[in-house]
């Protein structure tokens, strides 16, 4: 049966009279160009099986064939065109349940690399953005946002794109408010901040989720991408695992720029041992001339409108909603449009589809951004591996990799077997029936 989100469009395609076939054999399929790969599929790309970005809206697929003025075999994959057309169809539909909020943009770090904060940069993010230099947001208006964001339905609200959340002096009482309203909270920290003590508070109010950004557990490295203090690096380098002894889930991220190549192994070593519940790495990116280019080597997607997994919304310190991270590196570019429909004045669905109107539209200084930005990264299976590494389900894809631990009660199988759940979602079944 077709699924019914998806039945509007096609009745739509066939007013147009447009000719196509789409089953649940193709739907997620589609050719994609690619000068790296030495195979094709015939027609000077592959077949790449795509996922759609909030494509749990499709529901279960079942057996289905829609079809409109087409003759011949049942294509392997559809169209770059109608991959678009599904995915701006599904955007229409989107129910937000994880946002960010920018509480504070300031920050204890001078990192090399931050777009905000990293010397070589002479404050000139926020000299082109003063509505968003170094500041806290009042505790009123951070709040009125979590009220807004319980009303319309998040779940997880993460703190705070931009900034050091530690450094907020509100951030036991928004964080306690935030858990009042029954939301989860999450947090990206550098570390510095996160002692025993900050640790237990944390625990107390029942914090959910800790990203930490550590780039070596090296001293000497660390000073060189993060900061020069003895005790920076030690609270810092020990502050995931004391979360994770706490019961929080804790996950670490790794940047890979020149002065720290090589060392992510030894740090997801070092990590897996301390008990977090996942590790990840990506290549450094950095913004010039509002564009985000890497600055080591990463391998290019081609440009699929609808399908880029960068999309994570959140709310600025100005009170404008952003619909990804990239739109926060070179927020200039947005910000008039931006500014129409505010957070500060308008319920949070009206600004959710004010900004998705923009994307599913084409709206010229979005696709401006999109069409130029590194952050691009296609759901796709190109390059993706997946494996278990030393009790821990591990995913590369690209640039980027992700290890997530095994759940204990199942730690002890196979490696094969382990592999084989993952891979049909059993364990996400599993999780979602409680089981684990």
């Amino acid at each position: 049966m077709t699924p019914i989100i998806l039945q509007e469009l096609f009745n739509e395609l066939k007013k147009e009279n447009l000719s196509f076939c789409v089953t649940n054999l193709n739907y997620n399929k589609v050719i994609i160009n690619r000068e790296s790969q030495a195979k094709d599929s015939g027609g000077g790309g592959i077949i790449s099986t795509i996922v759609y970005p909030y494509g749990e809206l499709l529901g279960e697929i079942g057996d289905f064939e829609e079809r409109n003025a087409f003759e011949g075999e049942v294509p392997k994959a559809i169209p770059k065109e109608m991959v678009e057309r599904i995915a701006m169809h599904l955007l229409k539909y989107i129910k937000l349940k994880t946002m960010y909020l920018q509480v504070t943009s300031k920050c204890n770090y001078v990192c090399p690399m931050c777009p905000f904060h990293g010397e070589g940069y002479e404050g000139k993010y926020f000299k082109d953005n003063p509505s968003l230099k170094p500041q806290n947001m009042p505790l009123e208006d951070a709040k009125m946002y979590v009220d807004k964001m319980a009303e319309y339905g998040i779940e997880l609200v993460a703190l705070s794109p931009q900034g050091e959340f530690f450094t907020y002096p509100y951030w036991e009482e928004i964080s306690r408010y935030i858990k009042s309203k029954g939301l989860r909270i999450s947090t990206t920290t550098n570390g510095s901040l996160v002692t025993k003590e900050v640790i237990e508070k944390l625990k107390d109010m029942g914090f959910d989720e800790m990203v930490f950004s550590i780039d070596s557990i090296n001293k000497e490295t660390y000073v060189k991408v993060r900061s020069p203090k003895e005790k920076d690096y030690q609270t810092a380098i020990n502050a995931p695992i004391l979360a994770a002894e706490a019961g929080i889930y804790t996950h670490v991220h790794f940047v890979q720029q020149q002065p720290n190549i090589g060392e992510k192994e030894e740090l997801f070593t070092f990590y897996k041992k301390g008990g977090v519940n996942s590790v990840s790495c990506c290549v450094q990116r950095y913004t010039d001339n509002n564009q985000n280019r890497a600055k080591l080597p990463i391998l290019r997607h081609e440009y699929i409108h609808g399908l880029c997994n960068a999309y994570d919304s959140g709310i600025m310190i100005d009170g404008n909603f952003i619909t990804c991270c990239g739109m926060g590196t070179r927020y200039s570019a947005i910000k008039p449009k931006l500014d129409k429909c505010s957070l500060k004045n308008h319920s949070l669905s009206e600004v959710i589809k004010y900004n998705y109107d923009l994307l599913i539209n084409r709206d010229e200084d979005m696709m401006n951004m999109c069409h130029h930005c590194d952050l691009y990264n296609s759901y796709s299976n190109i390059d993706c591996q997946k494996f278990i590494d030393k009790k821990y389900y591990a995913i590369r894809h690209n640039d980027n990799e992700q290890h997530f631990k095994i759940p204990s009660k199942i730690s002890s199988l196979p490696d094969d077997v382990l592999l084989y759940m993952y891979q049909n979602n059993l364990v996400t079944k599993m999780k979602q029936d409680k089981i684990l």
